[in-house]
Order: structure tokens, then C-alpha cells, then sequence
């Protein structure tokens, strides 16, 4: 198992490195390409304002650990696995681009994963103060809200290409619950817990066709100074916009982040490992 996830890690860090590495070759060959096109070539510039709406369908993974002053080191929870909460759900998403100067920009975006579900376990599991025992129901909600804003800045823009860095925060919001009853005895555990998600890294657009773009971003962060806060973070997305009317068009986006938190954060002692990653189809507004 371990050895599945240090190659999944590895998989993962090496799809990065590779996206930046494409970033930056095509970068290189746009600034060839726009040096030595025509010069009656007209390219509409990407926009820099541009709202999106759309559906997200992610594939999702959390796992969780909660411990105790007085049990100790709580079990790890997967909560796709032994609770049986959906993987995949479909969800409504918003995401927004603002330009402030002609060097910096503002990437923004909201969702919502509200979870629920029923399953009698399979085994003990502790969870904070509280055990809830083989063959309970138990009662499970674990609600997720993203928000995330990304400043962006540039050290290329032309007519054809962006390129820059970007640095920023997901702060998630998550809120879960676990529930349940034997012999009219009644045990629960849950938290409200957020935590700002922050990442910095590299990003890049390029003018495929005449209102034809793609672009991306992928960002890194990790802070492990003290054993009491721990934070791991990897995120990347690649984006593919088409304007079939002025200011109308359409898009697809494939986004993955992984993010770790450990140690003290608020009402949390313990873990949150929770990875996502999958499409997002939306209509956009730019100009």
C-alpha cells in the first residue's frame, strides 16, 4: 500500500514537472512562431475578464484521522471505503478571472460537495473521543466548500502567449459528522474545520487559433516545520476555451489537487488527506 502511494506521488510530481516543462517549450516556440507569422495575421488576444459556469465532476478521495487526549491516535477513516460516500459526484461550479493591472490578475473560484450516506461498518473505529462498534449504523455527512483566489502575475504577454507565476490559497471549509444509535445509547463525533491551502507556482496561456485558447497552471507548497502544522499541497489544471460568438464560449478544464493537512488546525487533531480530480464542462463570458 505504501508503495502504491510513493508511486502514485511519483507519478504525480512527475506529471508536474512535465507540464512545466511543456509550458515553457511552448512558450519558446510561440514567441518563434508569432516572430515569423504574417504580419496581416490578426489573433484576438485572450480575454483577460472571463466569467464560467458550468458542471464538475470530480473524482474524489478523503481520509481522515481524528485523535484524542485521552484515546489516543484515532483510525484512519477512508470515507469512500468504509463509509461508502460518493466518489464522483456532479456538481454545480463558478469560477472567475479578473484582470487589475497589465502585469497582475486575480483567478477566483467557488464549489460546493455536500456527502451523505448510511452503511453499517465493518469494524471498530475510533474517532476522536468516540468508538463506534462493528455492525453499527452509522450516519455519515462530510460537506466540503472551496474557495479559491490565485493572484497571478505576468513576465510574458503578447498577442499570442502569457506566461508567469502565480501564488494564492484554496481555503477549504470542511464539515463532517459521523452518528449513531445502539440500545439508546447515542454516539456522534464531528468538527467544523477550515484551513487556507496555499500554493505558488507557474502559469501559462497560448492562442491556438482565432478565439481558440489553452492554458493551465500547476503549483506546488509544503510547510513541515513543526510536527504541530503540516501542510502538502499539489494542484494543476490545463483549460481549453472556444469563443463561437464575441464574448460567448465554451469550455473544458481537467483539474487535480492533492492536499495534506496534519497536526493542530482549530477543532482538528489529526488528518485530512483529500484528493480531487476530474472535468469541468461550463459556459464563459469574456471580454
Amino acid at each position: 500500500m505504501r508503495s502504491n502511494r510513493r508511486l502514485m506521488r511519483s507519478l504525480n510530481t512527475i506529471f508536474i514537472l512535465s507540464f512545466i516543462m511543456s509550458v515553457f517549450v511552448c512558450t519558446l516556440q510561440a514567441q518563434e512562431a508569432e516572430e515569423t507569422a504574417q504580419s496581416t495575421q490578426e489573433w484576438r488576444k485572450k480575454p483577460g475578464f472571463a466569467l464560467k459556469f458550468g458542471t464538475y465532476l470530480p473524482s474524489l478521495n478523503t481520509k481522515l484521522r481524528l485523535d484524542s487526549e485521552t484515546l489516543g491516535r484515532g483510525t484512519e477513516i477512508d470515507f469512500e471505503d468504509l463509509l461508502q460516500l460518493d466518489s464522483s459526484p456532479l456538481i454545480l461550479r463558478s469560477d472567475a478571472e479578473v484582470p487589475i493591472a497589465s502585469w497582475l490578475g486575480l483567478d477566483l473560484g467557488f464549489y460546493v460537495i455536500n456527502r451523505s450516506n448510511t452503511r453499517v461498518i465493518d469494524r471498530d473505529i475510533q474517532v476522536g473521543d468516540t468508538i463506534f462498534n462493528v455492525n453499527q449504523t452509522v450516519n455519515t455527512k462530510f460537506n466540503t466548500t472551496y474557495l479559491r483566489t490565485n493572484f497571478k502575475f505576468y513576465i510574458i504577454r503578447k498577442p499570442r502567449v502569457d506566461f508567469g507565476v502565480w501564488a494564492g490559497a484554496n481555503v477549504a471549509f470542511f464539515n463532517f459528522s459521523l452518528q449513531a444509535q445502539e440500545l439508546g445509547e447515542t454516539f456522534s463525533e464531528g468538527r467544523d474545520v477550515w484551513a487556507p491551502i496555499p500554493a505558488i507556482g507557474i502559469h501559462g496561456a497560448y492562442t491556438l487559433f482565432r478565439n481558440f485558447y489553452i492554458f493551465g497552471k500547476a503549483g506546488y507548497f509544503y510547510y513541515g516545520i513543526s510536527d504541530n502544522l503540516k501542510f502538502n499541497n499539489v494542484s494543476f489544471d490545463i483549460n481549453i476555451n472556444y469563443y463561437f460568438y464575441k464574448f460567448l464560449g465554451i469550455g473544458v478544464t481537467y483539474e487535480y489537487n492533492r492536499a495534506e493537512l496534519k497536526g493542530e488546525i482549530g477543532d482538528l487533531s489529526g488528518e485530512i488527506v483529500n484528493r480531487l480530480g476530474g472535468f469541468q464542462f461550463y459556459l464563459l463570458i469574456g471580454f
